[in-house]
């Protein structure tokens, strides 16, 4: 039995519409592919600038926060008094008192005492004359006391070290005196001379230090205040 013309005219035609819509769907392998659009690239944002401080930073040395904060620990940095020497004849007054150069240190269960004065012409510090006095007790001895400068191992043993630099130093050789001619409370007034030679002939002459005189506050460190 033949189906109907109708009938097959109807699925010749179905086929061939599967059949187009099959080659329009598998697209062939070389096909030129779709582009991906490039995104657009944000721009980087401009970093803002930091605050300008209304007032010039503060020197390192100064910082109260290196010195531990609040106004004591500005204070320590300097102790009140003047000194003053001679240097082979020209008077420099040495107005920068550093408390870490102006102390009277004793302990008793080490057998330590020493009092150290010392005292630089501008607050950098340097140069620096100190005055030490090692094996010294402010509140035993029997005032004026004259102590000489010596050489060795003596007891007590007193020097005077001049520091230009960290290595550029000269000290005292024998022969020259500390005198103590008072101490009240932490306060200590004395005179000094000595002659002072540098640790390297490099460094320049020898100094001569005449009219050396001081008046300064002194940091106890276990010492007694005097009367």
């Amino acid at each position: 039995m033949h189906a109907p013309r109708s009938l097959l005219h109807t699925l010749v035609v179905t086929a061939i519409a599967a059949a187009l819509a099959c080659s329009r769907k598998d697209a062939p392998a070389d096909a030129t592919p779709t582009p991906t659009p490039t995104p657009t690239p944000r721009p980087t944002p401009i970093a803002k600038a930091p605050e300008q401080a209304d007032h010039p930073p503060i020197d390192a040395k100064h910082d109260p926060a290196a010195m531990g904060a609040g106004p004591e620990a500005m204070a320590a940095i300097e102790t009140e008094g003047t000194m003053e020497a001679s240097f082979n004849g020209t008077v420099t007054r040495l107005d920068f008192l550093p408390t870490g150069s102006n102390v009277a240190i004793v302990k008793a269960d080490k057998k330590v005492a020493r009092v150290k004065i010392g005292g630089a012409p501008t607050d950098g510090g340097l140069p620096l004359l100190e005055l030490s006095l090692d094996g010294v007790r402010l509140d035993e001895l029997t005032l004026p006391a004259k102590l000489e400068i010596a050489s060795g191992d003596t007891d007590p043993l007193v020097r005077v070290i001049y520091s230009v630099t960290g290595r550029k130093i000269w000290e005292s050789i024998p022969g020259g005196t500390v005198t103590i001619e008072s101490y009240s409370g932490a306060r200590v007034k004395g005179s000094f001379a000595a002659k002072l030679q540098p640790r390297s002939a490099a460094f320049g002459p020898s100094i001569e230090l005449t009219g050396g005189k001081f008046d300064v506050v002194l940091r106890l460190n276990g010492a007694k205040p005097g009367p």
